[in-house]
């Protein structure tokens, strides 16, 4: 989708509306003389851009400390014979 071209003068003037935009996915480019000098975009997508997500460890850790996981006791080896190491059984294409 491109981007919605918006002068300074009408970016001031519209600010909340154009926030609800970019919250919902679109990217709004402020002009200033018919030249791009900012872009309007929501949290989520310049976190994608930027990295400044958490990786999935971090946030498992995170998790994991915020409901208390090693109060409960449980560890690793609770989840040691869970999955079937079995070759599966045979199918003929």
């Amino acid at each position: 989708m491109a981007p919605t071209m918006v002068s300074v003068a009408e970016a001031r003037q519209n600010l909340s509306r154009l926030i609800k935009r970019a919250q919902h996915g679109n990217v709004i480019e402020i002009t200033r003389r018919g030249e791009p000098v900012a872009v309007l975009l929501s949290a989520s997508d310049y976190a994608a851009i930027t990295g400044k997500r958490s990786s999935f460890a971090d946030a498992v850790r995170q998790l994991r400390n915020r409901l208390y996981i090693e109060d409960l006791g449980i560890g690793e080896k609770d989840f040691d014979d869970l999955r079937d190491e079995s070759p599966g059984r045979d199918i003929s294409l």
